[in-house]
């Protein structure tokens, strides 16, 4: 018979069994944890970077600083390397634009003299001519803008003649000039920056960006930042040049007086006759009364015709003090002034466009025996007047409207007619005052 087997046998063979079992599920738990071997590292590869293009130095460190550091900034604005180093290639201080930036006029010239030459025969003759070969494109801009082409050919004709002289200077040149130097750098650095953005999006040839010294550009002399905020394709060519396309200068000028609040149908304003114990305190671009204030105290057109009725507001000008001509002021005098911030400017763009429709020459003669001052005669103006105790502002040679309004303190309290016009026998007067103060 069969003996059968001892318990402690089996239990052995379980044990076994068991410790197999658990050897195996070690290793396939160790062969899943196991740390996988490390890929050997590639050896490293070493980018070559490109280097700042070498430029030539112009000679002036200062200079080239300013092209250096302008490039990072224009970068910065999003214009390309190309466009900053093509358009700075061989770019050198322009001396002649150093010399006018940093030195002042010495004598201002009187407003009669200026006027002589921008209202002259010839340029009324020219402005005629032009009114007539441009005129449909002019009877365009004036329905769509509202600006009258009296105005526009005026405008042209101040700026560069009708086209005659839109400036001979690469126009990097000049502003870079402006830029890295002197009492224009800040106006110049934005302009030269906006040049840039011009040529980038406009690809203009480089050749054909010519500007004045001072980087107005064009038929109508924009300036790089206004022609980005008001340049138009007048000619629908698909391309604004506002170098060689009549319309799309005219058309962009437009635009800008348009946009500055040209009012459609208004006159800029017109010549008249003041009454005897004017207010000459009243008198200034800046002083607004409605037309019903002015003639009331007696203010009438240069002809003896009372003023027009209404609720227009207007200001009374004075160009050349109490002895010359006066004129009423409607508020499109001063969206001329938006074009070029010089109040003998804004006249002569709109006695031309007057002389161009038909109109009179100006009536009241001009003080013609005045002579211009000096440039140490205003300095010493600004003094006198300051010693006496009406503020005319920091001393700067330039007679603005700070001083203007000292000096009709000065004239009202000797009882003289306070036009505010600075005159050779005035400053005699200003000076014997001033020295009996101690």
């Amino acid at each position: 018979m069969t003996r059968p087997r001892s318990r402690t046998g089996r239990s052995l063979t379980s044990l076994q069994r068991l410790a197999a079992l658990c050897g195996a599920l070690l290793a396939v738990a160790c062969a899943a944890t196991a740390p996988k071997p490390t890929p050997p590292v590639p050896p490293a590869v070493s980018i070559p970077i490109a280097p700042l293009p070498v430029r030539p130095t112009s000679g002036d460190a200062k200079f080239d600083a300013f092209l250096q550091a302008a490039r990072i900034t224009a970068l910065g604005q999003g214009i390309t390397a190309a466009t900053f180093d093509s358009a700075t290639a061989g770019l050198a201080p322009i001396p002649s634009i150093v010399a006018a930036n940093a030195n002042q006029p010495e004598f201002s010239k009187p407003v009669w003299s200026y006027l002589d030459s921008a209202v002259s025969a010839r340029r009324i003759k020219d402005a005629k001519l032009m009114l007539a070969r441009h005129g449909d494109v002019l009877a365009r801009i004036e329905a769509a803008y509202g600006v009258p082409k009296e105005i526009l050919v005026s405008v042209w004709g101040m700026e560069t003649d009708y086209g005659a002289g839109n400036g001979g200077t690469n126009i990097f040149a000049a502003l870079a000039t402006l830029a890295y130097d002197g009492p224009r750098a800040e106006y110049a650095r934005a302009e030269f920056f906006a040049a840039l953005k011009i040529y980038q999006e406009q690809r203009y040839a480089l050749s054909e960006m010519r500007a004045s010294w001072a980087g107005a550009f064009g038929q109508t002399q924009f300036t790089p930042t206004t022609f980005l905020k008001y340049a138009v394709d007048g000619d629908g060519d698909g391309k604004i040049d506002l170098w060689q396309s009549v319309a799309d200068a005219l058309a962009s000028a437009a635009r800008l007086l348009a946009e500055q609040g040209w009012n459609k149908g208004q006159a800029w304003g017109f010549e008249v006759r003041l009454p005897a114990g004017f207010a000459y305190e009243d008198a200034d671009t800046d002083t607004q009364k409605p037309l019903s204030d002015w003639r009331a105290r007696g203010v009438k057109r240069i002809g003896g015709a009372a003023l027009p009725a209404g609720a227009d507001s207007a200001a009374i000008y004075l160009p050349a003090g109490a002895n010359g001509p006066a004129f009423l002021l409607f508020p499109n005098f001063n969206v001329i002034l938006k074009y070029n911030n010089a109040a003998s400017y804004a006249l002569a763009v709109a006695l031309l466009a007057d002389r161009m429709a038909g109109a009179d020459p100006v009536v009241h003669t001009w003080p013609r025996a005045e002579r211009p001052l000096s440039r140490n005669e205003r300095f010493s103006f600004q003094q006198d007047l300051a010693r006496l105790g009406f503020d005319p502002g920091l001393p700067d040679g330039l007679l603005g409207r700070k001083t203007r309004a000292a000096l009709r303190q000065y004239q009202k309290s000797r009882s003289m007619a306070a036009d505010g016009f600075a005159t050779a026998a005035l400053l005699m007067a200003l000076e014997k005052d001033a020295a009996q103060q101690p």
